[in-house]
């Protein structure tokens, strides 16, 4: 079985349809509105049995200009187009815009069918002929093989066949390596099955049994069953006509232009950096995105990159993309196709810059790595992330990374080897950290350090927890940080008050000292010393940190002498009288209960006491 999906295009009332009957056997239009007025509405799906053996995937796409999205629809699946031309009209409007679509969507290989030649006489043949050959010389089926034939008597049906069993034999089928996935173009259900959904396999393998998750509505199911051109089948792989019956699905909760994706690997994106091919100019506003199976709205700005058209797209709605991706651009009103692009980013990060895109512009893998390493900034990217990039988890990723790692361009700075930054981002990290740290010093000096979280958020952008942690282990190897205790600080640095601020906690310390148990309030001191509250907050923190003394709480603090005697006078009345009231602070140290009860307080907090029902006794601190 060759993994290829043919596919029609041309003009409406054309014989797209009757030749795939006749070809085949099947009548792709399906709907009774189709039937009744004699035209394709609707996407039609079948498979052809070629003379070789080989059997391949058929989609008939509709030709009327305003059934335009479906044919969009049905185009992005197909490898080989099959265009097909009257005898009795020739070329025709949408003959031009259906061969523009699928030059767009790089499409490069197809076969010209002449229909209803048994309409026509031998003059009008010829004639139809050379218009043919005159059009496809500006396309690129300039080379393609021409086949006559009559859908109603059967001629050149044969040959036909056999034209398009050589080109299939020529084709390159689609990569089953990477990671699957599956655009959706129709859903239905079967009684006793349950939700059925088909499209054509644009990479990758799917299994049954495989857990599965339909993007972008976020639902997760399991592979029931899978058939491919209608044959119960183990698995489905890139380039097949699928379909999959997904388990705890209802008809309700999929549609066309959603993707079946490996759970847990892909994010729906609301922004995209593409490559334009433009064929003409947009205007401003909103612009139809025909992506895959899926019609989107959304509005671009374009940018010119080394003589390439990139635009920054965002949707209205969100949508699953890869790195090379091919969509269509189309005005709204009138509606037109403006430009084909090509997925460079499909969720940029940081505001659009022309060096990443000429690394996504380039052909080289490493280089496209590159641009989208560089574009996670600081946050860094993971090869997991990556993979879903560029729909790739293989070695052609591999040895991108291997080269940029080798080359010094990137690092990986988390535990498991997983995530990457650019170098050149760690370094200049590296120095605004220190710079971080230096500042954090000259604006608070008596401060032992700057916190972790404190010193992280001080950086620009969101810094990846674990590219922070690297960073802060190779300046301290290097001795330029260290770490002493919760904070972060210059090696060697020691705080200080500074000469006017140091005498000020030299008498803030002179005063609590000489109040012995009774300290006046936080306040009543800085009145006392015309000091603001802040430089109270600074002047009392800096001589906490450096043990000279406790707070016991919000506005009371004690010298660490005055500390210790209330401590051994505690614990000697209480081995003596086995618990201690609030009262007794009176006779042990002589202070009411202003006093007595913060004082207990602050002992109970660092177990020192404990409180059993109204007195004190000996806690494992004491």
């Amino acid at each position: 079985m060759k993994r290829v999906v043919i596919g029609t295009a041309g003009h409406v009332d054309h014989g797209k349809t009757s030749l795939i009957k006749a070809m085949t056997g099947v009548d792709c239009d399906r709907l009774k509105e189709e039937k009744q007025r004699g035209l394709t509405i609707e996407l039609g799906f079948t498979s052809l049995d070629l003379p070789s053996g080989e059997k391949v995937g058929v989609v008939d796409v509709p030709g009327h200009v305003r059934f335009i999205r479906h044919m969009l629809s049905g185009a992005s699946g197909i490898d080989l187009v099959m265009l097909v031309v009257a005898a009795d009209e020739g070329v025709m409007p949408q003959t031009v815009e259906h061969i523009q679509i699928c030059s767009l969507l790089g499409i490069q290989r197809g076969v010209v069918v002449l229909t209803k030649i048994d309409t026509v006489d031998d003059d009008l043949l010829e004639l139809a002929y050379a218009d043919i050959q005159d059009f496809m010389s500006r396309t690129f089926l300039k080379d393609a093989p021409i086949v006559a034939v009559s859908s109603m008597t059967g001629k050149g049906i044969d040959e036909l066949k056999q034209v398009l069993d050589e080109q299939v034999r020529s084709l390159e089928e689609r990569r089953i390596t990477g990671i699957p996935v599956l655009p959706v173009d129709r859903v239905f259900t079967i009684k006793g099955f349950g939700t059925v959904v088909t499209g054509t396999m644009k990479q990758g393998v799917f299994e049954e049994d495989q857990e599965v998750e339909v993007l972008p509505a976020g639902r997760k199911a399991r592979v029931r069953n899978i058939q491919v051109y209608g044959h119960d089948a183990d698995r489905a792989m890139a380039g097949m006509r699928t379909a999959i019956n997904l388990q705890g699905f209802s008809r309700e909760d999929i549609e066309r232009g959603q993707w079946v994706v490996p759970a847990g690997v892909f994010k729906p994106t609301r922004l995209l950096d593409a490559r334009l091919d433009l064929i003409a100019k947009p205007k401003k506003g909103e612009v139809k995105i025909h992506f895959g199976t899926s019609e989107l709205t959304g509005e671009m700005s374009i940018h010119a990159v080394d003589g390439h058209d990139v635009a920054r797209i965002r949707l209205k709605e969100p949508v699953i993309a890869t790195f090379g991706d091919r969509f269509i651009i189309r005005s709204i009103s009138p509606s037109h196709t403006l430009a084909g692009a090509t997925v460079l980013n499909p969720s940029p990060r940081r505001r659009f810059s022309e060096e990443i895109a000429r690394d996504l512009l380039s052909s080289e893998k490493v280089r496209q790595v590159a641009g989208i390493i560089r574009d996670a900034g600081v946050r860094g990217i993971s090869k997991k992330e990556l993979a879903a990039v560029f729909a790739d988890g293989g070695s052609s990723l591999d040895k991108g990374l291997a080269e940029l790692l080798s080359s010094g361009q990137i690092i990986r700075f988390d535990p498991n080897n997983d995530l990457y930054v650019f170098e050149s981002y760690a370094l200049s990290l590296k120095d605004l950290i220190l710079e971080k740290v230096k500042e954090y010093h000259r604006d608070h000096a008596s401060s032992p350090g700057i916190s972790r979280e404190h010193l992280r958020s001080a950086l620009k952008g969101s810094v990846d927890p674990k590219l922070f942690h690297k960073l802060l282990t190779d300046l301290m190897k290097k001795g330029e940080i260290e770490e002493v205790g919760p904070d972060i600080r210059e090696k060697g640095f020691s705080p200080s008050l500074g000469d006017a601020m140091g005498a000020a906690g030299e008498k803030v310390y002179a005063i609590l000292s000489a109040s012995g148990f009774e300290p006046p309030r936080v306040q009543e001191i800085a009145e006392r010393l015309s000091l603001d509250l802040k430089q109270m907050e600074e002047v009392l923190g800096f001589l906490t940190r450096q043990g000279r003394l406790t707070k016991i709480k919000d506005d009371v603090y004690l010298t660490e002498s005055a500390v210790s005697r209330l401590k051994e006078k505690v614990r000697q009345f209480i081995r003596e009288h086995d618990s201690l009231a609030p009262a007794d602070m009176k006779q042990i140290i002589g202070v009411s209960r202003k006093y007595a009860i913060p004082f207990l307080e602050y002992l109970d907090r660092v177990h020192f006491t404990v409180r059993v029902d109204n007195v004190r006794k000996l806690g494992v601190g004491g």
